[in-house]
């Protein structure tokens, strides 16, 4: 672990033993999530709060897969405001920035952090193969 990430560690455990919100992993992983995605862009801005949320979905099913809802349960997130709630937190510890007219409601939305991807079956049309 690299030593900003110790030093960020230490800071969420802080505000955690203060204010018990959402779990220490809970911030981490959104932390990660966000600055990942701001260094994957060609130039780097602030994110919208809908980027921030469809990032995080997909990350949470790429890490956690079926096991997402539970982890969000574990973590206290039930809604994307929750989301919010944890983003500006982040930037009330400066691990995270916000823009001018970025606000905290702009998380107040209807967004299903735990939709799951649809899977489609084969088409019976497809060949099957014989058994003899």
């Amino acid at each position: 672990m690299s030593e900003v990430s110790k030093m960020r560690r230490m800071i969420i455990q802080d505000f955690f033993d203060q204010h018990g919100k959402y779990a220490p992993d809970a911030y981490e992983f959104v932390t990660r999530a966000v600055i990942e995605q701001v260094e994957a862009l060609e130039q780097h801005r602030h994110l919208t709060a809908l980027e921030v949320l469809q990032n995080l979905r997909r990350q949470l099913d790429a890490e956690f897969g079926c096991l997402a809802s539970a982890v969000l349960a574990e973590w206290k997130i039930n809604c994307a405001s929750d989301i919010g709630e944890i983003i500006y937190d982040l930037i009330e510890m400066h691990i995270l920035s916000a823009a001018e007219d970025d606000k905290r409601s702009d998380f107040d939305i209807d967004f299903n952090l735990q939709e799951q991807p649809v899977y489609r079956k084969k088409s019976a049309s497809a060949e099957v193969p014989k058994i003899d």
